[in-house]
This record gives structure tokens, C-alpha cells and sequence, in this order.
């Protein structure tokens, strides 16, 4: 039993549901609570923490605890302060990659930002700033969106898929569908060099990114390198539209 893996969410009354939020936000602490500490915590009665902690599955508030303790890790954090990107955190052929990149965008007649969560926020800044250079470029969210057919009869596309770890099923599964197809070049930005998303690229925009979570799901993996990545690209997609006009 995992109470953050707990499904049953919506079966839960007013009561329990006050209970299960003061967990949530204060998960760290309730390993060393006592159960009427808990209860004035979360303005209920004492009996209400038990009938909670029983219909969750758990025998005791002890057991709760002990399992409690076991999904939240200790985490040593540093001082507060802004934490600047150092040039470690990319591969050393990281410019050419980049500039390998945008010579394949200034030439494309789609460029197709594809990623999920916080990945398609990114996404969808890069898209934005691609088109206010000109460019035909939009942005897909959405891993069920019928990319497909709407590319059927198109040529010469970009899609660039942005993935932290580079290994999400949704994403690998749309990819999937123009590996083999000439009309369509894949670029990553992603931080796993050896990921499926990775292997899948023609060019692969990687960087070095510690992966940090809470309560096992909530992803807090910083994106500032990624935001870095896209940035570079942006400047470098910027000058070759330059100096291929200059040559025209």
C-alpha cells in the first residue's frame, strides 16, 4: 500500500479529504505525529484520523507512518540562491549540434515543437519565438493530436521533441510513426543522450540534468539547461535566416 500511489481519491467524504491534504502538506512532519497532533492539524476528531488511516488500507497509525516515511526520502537542499547553468552541463560538441540543428530548420516548410507537461511549455515558448521570425511553426501538446495525416502531404519537415528523460511512451509512440519517413527530420532536446527519443533524432540536443521529484510523482526537474538549449538554437536558426538572405 503507497498513500501517494492511493487511487480512490473521489470515494473519499469532506472529512477524509481535509485529512489526505493535510498529509499532502505536511509529509515530512506526520512521521513524527501523534495521532490527536494530526487531527487538530487537520480540524478533525481523533476517530476521524483512524477511520481514515483504516479505509486506506493500513492496520495502525504506526504502520502508516512507517510506510509514510519510506515514499518521502530525506533531501538535502542548499541555501537558497540563483543556480547559473555551468558549461559541464552540456556535451562538448553541443554548438555544433545546435548549429547541425538549425541548418536543418531555416530550410524546413514546418517546424513542429512536440512534448508533454512542462516539456510542451517549453515548447510551445520555442514555437512561438520560431514564428516571430518567420517561420512556420506550432506547437503539439497533445500526444494523441493526429500529427499524421496532417503532415501526409507535406515535405520537408522538422519535428523537435522535447523530453527530459527522452523515454515517455506517449511521445516515443508518436515519433515513432516518421522515423523512417524522408519527408521528416526528428531533433531532441533531451537529457539522456542514451534515451529511446535520443536514438531516434538525427540530431540530439542533450545537456546533464539531476532528476528531482516529489511525493514520487511531481516532477521538479529543473528545465534551465533545456531553456538554454532553445535559446542557442533561436540565436543560431536567427543567424543562418541572415546570412542566407544576404546570399540570395
Amino acid at each position: 500500500m503507497a498513500f501517494f500511489g492511493y487511487k480512490d481519491i473521489d470515494k473519499l467524504s469532506g472529512v477524509d479529504l481535509a485529512i489526505y491534504r493535510f498529509i499532502v502538506e505536511h509529509d515530512e512532519q506526520i512521521p513524527y505525529m501523534r495521532v490527536r497532533e494530526l487531527a487538530r492539524g487537520a480540524h478533525v476528531s481523533n476517530s476521524s484520523v483512524m477511520r481514515f488511516i483504516h479505509k486506506i488500507g493500513y492496520d495502525s497509525f504506526p504502520e502508516f507512518k512507517v510506510s509514510l516515511r519510506s515514499e518521502t526520502p530525506i533531501q538535502k537542499t542548499d541555501a537558497p540562491g540563483i543556480q547559473f547553468v555551468q558549461p559541464s552541463a552540456f556535451p562538448a560538441d553541443i554548438t555544433k549540434i545546435i548549429r547541425l540543428a538549425a541548418q536543418l530548420m531555416v530550410n524546413a516548410d514546418n517546424i513542429v515543437f512536440v512534448g508533454i507537461g512542462a516539456s510542451a511549455a517549453l515548447g510551445e515558448y520555442a514555437s512561438r519565438q520560431t514564428s516571430s521570425l518567420g517561420f512556420n511553426s506550432y506547437v503539439v501538446k497533445d500526444p494523441f493530436y493526429p500529427l499524421l495525416p496532417q503532415l501526409r502531404n507535406t515535405s520537408n519537415n522538422v519535428l523537435v521533441a522535447v523530453s527530459v528523460s527522452g523515454q515517455t511512451t506517449e511521445l516515443v509512440e508518436m515519433l515513432n510513426d516518421f522515423v523512417n519517413n524522408p519527408e521528416v527530420n526528428i531533433v531532441s532536446i533531451t537529457s539522456n543522450i542514451e534515451s529511446t527519443i535520443a536514438r531516434m533524432s538525427r540530431y540530439a540536443l542533450t545537456y546533464r540534468a539531476t532528476e528531482e521529484r516529489i511525493h514520487q510523482y511531481y516532477d521538479l526537474t529543473s528545465q534551465v539547461p533545456c531553456l538554454y538549449i532553445i535559446e542557442a538554437l533561436l540565436r543560431e536558426l536567427r543567424h543562418q535566416e541572415v546570412i542566407q538572405h544576404r546570399f540570395e
